[in-house]
């Protein structure tokens, strides 16, 4: 694809224009038609806005140019249910017998097999795959925890010495950012869906807008600098905020609230509170064994996430996120709002009248029909957050968790 057309794509995307990445790659399916990566694309598209059986179509399309295109298995893997339609796991293993498969083809199959086998009840073959998975994966990217532990611990050293009650700027905005953050795989797609069913909430989606104004007005060499968070503060330089509202403008919504899924924000929470002192903050919470499990079933495209791939690296970071959160809730103790999935699952509508409520935004029974949302989401739940709350959602895959974890590595966290 021409650099024109990919940057269109990636601003289109980013700014959950899906429609126009849609028209884009049906342009090119014309003149390219057996383009997998597009066509691969174009089925992320369609997923993204719900329209599964067009997902489904580009998938099975690829699948039938080329059998090895394995993340077309896996994708379909999060739209079907494989015990309703097995013709798809009798192709994976038939695909597994290849031996031409390169090693990020077999991680795709890999996963695609533990859901397939996951959907069957077949838990001990579900396990095997997701494992070959994992480690297959943590082969490639040879992850280091190290990375990430120096990266908080340097965030974390500067946030314990800053009065947030003293700094605090008087900034207002005509629009306000409920920021959801928190770990991976904890029903954050769903509270968004939740959230801007609201008349009044545009959603946002996994916005990188916050990070890139981190990095640029107080990081050096990918460190966050006190220095001139402090001199921000002490000159009442709003260009920081600025520069993020600045980003919405790419935007097309009218809406005066506005999420921001980016679930790793729980490192700025500190300076959301000094900089947004209007802004909303969700945090989201969910079993940890029953989380933690299911972060080890995704496959994850963004490097940050390659601790997800390795239980020790799994834990480690839960105990660093419980860090940070344990941080915020001393210093902000009315001002965030935990949203414990398990509990949005036995006490929907309460939970969520709260969760309006602290969003300070009138009552809209549209929240409640919030898998009739049609907002883009572009996460692993697409599916899932346009159906209603299920309670088998809350049951831990205890065969896979006793595989790769013990109680006794959540007694401290």
């Amino acid at each position: 694809m021409d650099k024109d057309s990919s940057k269109n794509l990636n601003f289109f995307r980013e700014t959950n224009n899906l429609n126009e990445v849609i028209k884009i790659l049906l342009f090119k399916k014309k003149s390219e038609p057996k383009n997998l990566d597009n066509l691969f694309q174009l089925g992320g598209a369609y997923r993204s806005l719900g329209n599964f059986d067009a997902a489904l179509a580009n998938y099975e399309e690829i699948i039938e140019y080329d059998e090895t295109y394995t993340p077309a298995f896996r994708m379909i893997g999060t739209i079907i249910n494989h015990n309703k339609n097995e013709k798809y796991l009798k192709k994976l293993e038939k695909l597994k017998e290849k031996n031409n498969l390169t090693a990020t083809q077999k991680i795709d199959m890999y996963f695609a097999l533990g859901k397939a086998y996951e959907d069957l009840k077949e838990k001990e073959k579900s396990a095997k795959y997701y494992i070959l998975a994992n480690t297959s994966k943590k082969e490639i990217t040879k992850y280091n925890f190290k990375i990430h532990k120096e990266h908080f611990d340097q965030i974390y050293e500067i946030y314990k010495n800053i009065d947030f009650n003293d700094k605090k700027l008087n900034i207002k905005k005509n629009k306000k950012i409920i920021f959801i953050c928190g770990l991976p795989r904890t029903g954050s797609t769903l509270f968004e869906n939740i959230i801007s069913s609201h008349k009044e909430v545009y959603s946002g989606g996994e916005l990188p807008y916050l990070q890139r104004s981190v990095k640029k007005y107080f990081a050096e060499n990918n460190k966050l600098i006190k220095d001139k968070i402090l001199k921000n503060l002490n000159d009442q330089n709003i260009d920081f905020v600025n520069d993020y509202f600045k980003s919405l403008l790419n935007h097309d919504f009218s809406e005066k609230n506005v999420t921001d899924k980016q679930l790793d924000n729980f490192r700025w929470i500190g300076l959301i509170k000094l900089f947004f002192p209007n802004s909303k903050i969700i945090l989201c919470k969910r079993n940890y064994k029953t989380n933690a499990v299911s972060i080890y079933k995704n496959n994850f495209s963004s490097g940050y996430n390659n601790w997800t791939n390795d239980p020790k690296d799994i834990l480690n970071y839960i105990k660093y996120y419980n860090k940070f959160v344990n941080f915020w809730k001393k210093n902000f103790p009315n001002e965030l709002f935990e949203v414990d999935y398990e509990e949005i699952v036995k006490h929907k509508d309460i939970v969520i009248r709260e969760m309006i409520n602290f969003c300070e935004l009138n009552w809209d029974p549209n929240c409640l029909l919030f898998y009739k949302n049609k907002s883009p989401i572009k996460t692993a739940s697409a599916f899932q957050a346009r159906q209603p709350i299920y309670e088998s959602s809350v049951e831990p895959d205890t065969v896979l968790f006793n595989n790769i974890f013990s109680d006794t590595d959540f007694i401290d966290i």
